[in-house]
């Protein structure tokens, strides 16, 4: 478990739909080491976390729609500031259920994106926190 005395906070979007009878979820690369995560960033003073989430949803992967105001789960991580020295970080995830994708936004040719089933979506993510998450939405569904 984490302390939230102790870790910074970055709050996520977790874009999810079902395509064809599967729960897909939306993964894209981070632009330092192209890893798969989430769309995710740092709370900001004048925008709710639900808001910073769909900025980051909007900016990262070009999706937009409506955030579930409800956080969904948190996760902690450690974020890289620089190659060999990170910081401890709590995740706070929303859901961003059936998101539209726009063809044009402010990342765009900066990181792949791809939708996948959940199965896939956690073989492909390196943080635990964020597997557990992505498996809990495998086993609870969308939320209705």
């Amino acid at each position: 478990m984490f302390s939230a005395r102790n870790s910074a906070l970055q709050i996520s979007a977790l874009p999810c739909r079902t395509s064809r009878g599967s729960l897909e979820v939306c993964l894209i690369t981070s632009r330092g080491g192209g890893r798969w995560i989430v769309p995710k960033g740092w709370p900001e003073t004048d925008l709710s976390h639900v808001e910073v989430a769909a900025q980051e949803a909007w900016e990262e992967a070009g999706l937009t729609g409506s955030v579930n105001p409800h956080l969904y789960a948190s996760y902690a991580a450690t974020k890289e500031l620089e190659p060999g020295i990170g910081i401890p970080v709590r995740i706070d995830v929303y859901l961003l259920v059936n998101p539209k994708q726009s063809k044009k936004f402010p990342e765009l040719g900066q990181r792949k994106i791809k939708w996948l089933t959940i199965d896939k979506a956690a073989d492909r993510v390196d943080e635990t926190g964020l597997k557990d998450v992505l498996l809990k939405l495998q086993s609870e569904g969308l939320p209705t």
